[in-house]
């Protein structure tokens, strides 16, 4: 028994150790930069443009000028529902 637990331990860890935030995964956009914001997007639910997501949860308009989010600029909301477009 002690050895299944293990395994199922093991396997647990791997598995949120291999997590990557939504977004950056599916679009192949840049990790979390050092303001803590990554880009994100979603077009299965009309966000096919890039914006930020940062550590808080709250979206940013991409830095255009950067080219990423470090930093990002202005805020569009503090929930995905904000991002404007968005359709789910």
């Amino acid at each position: 028994m002690k050895v299944v637990t293990s395994i199922l331990s093991i396997l647990a860890a791997a598995a949120v150790g291999a997590a990557v935030p939504f977004g950056v995964a599916e679009t192949g956009l840049e990790d979390r930069q050092a303001s803590g914001c990554f880009p994100f997007e979603d077009p299965h639910c009309c966000v096919n443009y890039a914006v930020c997501q940062c550590a808080n949860g709250w979206f940013y308009q991409y830095n255009e000028a950067q080219g990423g989010c470090d930093p990002p600029w202005g805020i569009l909301g503090t929930d995905v529902s904000d991002i404007p477009g968005f359709c789910c």
